[in-house]
């Protein structure tokens, strides 16, 4: 370490602060360089950059991030986070993390190794995701006290948005809606009525639907307690979990739709889970598909419309018989109503020019 003054052009002197700060993962010296104003702020300098080496000394130098991935961050993170996120995020660390940044020394880890990373992976969402695990990560490396900042909270140039997926059929009012049912309830199992009316009378998301149990309906009242969700994961956590709605707003009490309610009233009531696979128990997102998939194929002369789409088909035939905007984001539990709009409202021409010309 060294503090070593030298003259600038224009007469005024300049202090650089330079300080081996250890040894980067392919043995190349680590060496710092500051440069400043005044012998006084080079010394502060250099104590600073001596007490970030001392700290860092024996507990980084030679960690990979693999190594602190597996020995540190997993059994802190798998006692503190829900199945599902666990699955996104040792899917995110597998595949994209580990294989471009894994062997690189904690603090080698730097803007052009992330960059580096993201070049690898096709579709913006996916690397936000990617992104956003390594921050969290990162977060926690800098907790410990071995690195001092956060790399992965920087701005990075990202690949195109990719093909937004295409979920098929929507549909657009309530008297095919009501055609469509007619047909599930003539030829459809309870369970695959059950998935259809609460998604296209209802508007609920499929993870509502299978948590649902009896006791969330009040039929005196003709409403429904939305308070839960019942999502898959991975088969080493279980295949599936019950856990929180979405949102805080997602957790919610909406009115039975008149037909829902009507058909509701035919069903004799039970108790616990209100939607059952062939075992007799709470159905799950895997076991849905497979039933929701072997109804359509056995009835042709129903469009493919699917279990993601019935809440669509819900919020569009909403609009289309008058219902206000603001109501529907209620219904639907989003956190802002912005989602709503951005997601469903499409005015048609007709409904522009009356806007505008009264």
């Amino acid at each position: 370490m060294a503090i070593t003054a030298r003259k600038l052009k224009d007469g005024s002197t300049v202090y650089d602060v330079r300080v081996l700060m250890g040894y980067r993962a392919d043995g190349k010296q680590d060496r710092r360089c500051v440069t400043v104003r005044t012998k006084r702020a080079a010394q502060v300098e250099e104590s600073k950059m001596i007490a970030q080496r001392d700290a860092m000394r024996g507990r980084s130098g030679k960690m990979t991030l693999a190594q602190y991935v597996n020995n540190r961050y997993w059994p802190v993170a798998r006692g503190r986070l829900a199945a599902t996120s666990l699955d996104t995020y040792d899917q995110e660390i597998r595949l994209r993390i580990l294989p471009t940044l894994g062997n690189l020394d904690m603090r080698d880890i730097d803007r052009v190794a992330i960059q580096r990373m993201i070049d690898t992976i096709p579709t913006q969402s996916v690397a936000k995701k990617a992104l956003g695990t390594l921050k969290t990560i990162l977060n926690e490396a800098k907790g410990d006290g071995l690195i001092i900042s956060n790399p992965a909270t920087a701005k990075y140039a990202m690949p195109t948005k990719g093909q937004k997926r295409d979920n098929g059929l929507v549909l657009t009012d309530f008297d095919q809606i009501r055609a469509f049912l007619a047909i599930v309830a003539q030829n459809g199992s309870q369970t695959v009525q059950r998935i259809s009316f609460t998604g296209l009378l209802q508007g609920l998301r499929p993870e509502e639907r299978y948590a649902l149990d009896w006791e969330d309906f009040d039929m005196d009242g003709r409403t429904i307690n939305v308070n839960s969700a019942y999502v898959k994961a991975s088969p080493k956590h279980g295949g599936t979990q019950m856990k929180e709605t979405k949102t805080e707003l997602s957790t919610r009490t909406i009115p039975m739709h008149p037909d829902f309610y009507a058909w509701l009233s035919t069903l004799t009531p039970s108790s616990g889970s209100f939607i059952n696979g062939v075992d007799g128990n709470r159905i799950g997102p895997s076991g849905a598909q497979k039933q929701w998939r072997t109804f359509l194929s056995k009835n042709s002369e129903l469009e493919k419309l699917t279990i993601e789409n019935m809440r669509h088909s819900f919020a569009t035939s909403y609009l289309a018989a008058g219902g206000r905007i603001e109501v529907l984001s209620k219904i639907l539990g989003h956190s802002n109503i912005q989602t709503t709009i951005n997601k469903y409202y499409r005015p048609d021409v007709e409904t522009l020019r009356l806007d505008i010309f009264g």
